[in-house]
């Protein structure tokens, strides 16, 4: 009998609608501002998102170590105040939390360092997405 990663995926989504609290993820825009010279970016890629995502995340802070020694790299760490977890299947209007770039929490803006997920088969169980300010 194997492991029910879509049952481990729901626990591990009610736990964090249960603990967490409300936050907006942010992608910024990613149109180029001159199509000739995509390597140059936007032009102020802040100022208009992409896309916007209101979910649940519960935030550990990294200076337990506790998540982080076991999850993450210590380098990242130094760049971080906290790790917000949240659950796949929270995210509305769906889009990939890995290419997100900031974080609204309450109104304190959080930039993203990095974005990880926890996935042992075909289903994502948690994000881990790291943020300072």
């Amino acid at each position: 009998m194997g492991i029910d990663y879509v049952q481990l995926a729901a626990t591990a989504k009610a736990l964090v609608d249960a603990n967490g609290r409300q936050i907006t993820i942010i992608r910024f825009d990613q149109t180029p501002a001159d199509a000739d010279k995509p390597w140059n970016g936007p032009s102020d890629p802040d100022a208009s998102p992409d896309a916007t995502a209101t979910v649940v995340g519960c935030f550990v802070s990294t200076d337990e170590r506790v998540l982080g020694g076991l999850t993450l790299d210590d380098d990242l760490l130094k760049r971080t105040s906290e790790v917000c977890l949240v659950a796949p299947g929270t995210v509305s209007p769906p889009f990939d939390l890995l290419t997100a770039n900031e974080i609204i929490d309450g109104s304190v803006h959080k930039k993203i360092s990095f974005v990880q997920s926890l996935k042992p088969g075909a289903v994502t169980l948690l994000y881990f997405i790291g943020v300072a300010r």
